[in-house]
């Protein structure tokens, strides 16, 4: 393989077309297609070759990067009549960048194993704005020697590149963010909302969450420990230190949910936290 590997590139959407453009402009050859002609012309002005399907887009590609919408559309390009496969030489490493399911990955996998071709589930988070800026965290799981191949690639568009670990493990991780985020969403909603109907200015809720750490709070060593029970020999004062994080929960979340019920609004996400949190701290 040459210093810079031959660079195929399926799926030129919201987030794969910005991916893209940083690959001619760090040097790369670069092969792309998309479904939509308009896509592919936006790219072919940087500077890249127009293929007119993925198989075509495959030759003498190295490491191909997909982003489409869902597996499906994943499986096509990979395995289709004129997919990947049908152009890609042995030892070439496909990154998959689109959100699917684990079994999903290992059929992707699978089925590109028998052409000497690895499959990389390579996760990114970061949205539209770390597209553009080439700002992506991606999240890869499968062989390393593959990620070493498909590193220079993956470093164009991202600002960090994490080996989750074997295949899927990438995906996971991915899923386990994206999963703690909209979960965040929704408390922070239903604590507006208590806020609001108490007479709190949505301002103040917000200005109190960013000056205490909210966040950061949640990566502590208490919460983010090893998710198991902690172990029976555990040092007794840090077993009171969880403990009595428990027992301020539990006081503060059944005043909040107290307080919900008179105000009529939701407390289901406090309600299950409260129900929940002695095994987060890992006594219970």
């Amino acid at each position: 393989m040459t210093s810079k590997p031959h660079v195929a590139f399926v799926g030129l959407g919201r987030m794969g077309g910005p991916m893209c453009d940083h690959l001619p402009a760090a040097g790369f050859d670069v092969a792309v297609y998309d479904v939509a002609p308009d896509a592919i012309a936006a790219r072919v002005e940087h500077g890249v070759r127009a293929a007119a399907s993925p198989a075509d887009a495959a030759r003498d590609a190295d490491v191909v990067s997909i982003v489409v919408f869902d597996a499906d559309q994943a499986r096509d390009v990979l395995a289709g009549p004129a997919g990947l496969l049908s152009g890609l030489a042995p030892g070439a490493v496909v990154c998959v960048h689109t959100t699917v399911s684990l079994d999903a990955i290992r059929e992707l996998a699978a089925t590109a194993e028998p052409h000497g071709v690895t499959v990389l589930d390579a996760g990114i988070s970061g949205g539209e704005p770390g597209a553009a800026q080439g700002t992506l965290l991606t999240m890869v799981g499968g062989p390393a020697d593959a990620l070493e191949r498909a590193r220079p690639v993956l470093d164009t568009y991202s600002k960090a590149v994490l080996h989750a670990g074997p295949l899927g493990t990438g995906m996971a991780l991915k899923l386990a963010r994206n999963a703690t985020s909209f979960a965040f969403m929704a408390v922070v909603h239903e604590a507006l909302v208590l806020a609001d109907a108490a007479g709190v200015e949505p301002a103040m809720l917000r200005q109190a969450l960013e000056t205490t750490g909210l966040f950061e709070q949640s990566l502590t060593p208490l919460a983010l420990g090893p998710p198991v029970p902690l172990a029976a020999d555990a040092p007794a004062p840090f077993r009171a230190t969880l403990e009595h994080a428990v027992a301020m929960a539990d006081k503060d979340l059944d005043q909040a949910i107290q307080l919900a019920a008179e105000l009529h609004v939701p407390s289901g996400f406090f309600s299950q936290t409260r129900a929940n949190f002695a095994p987060v701290m890992r006594v219970g």
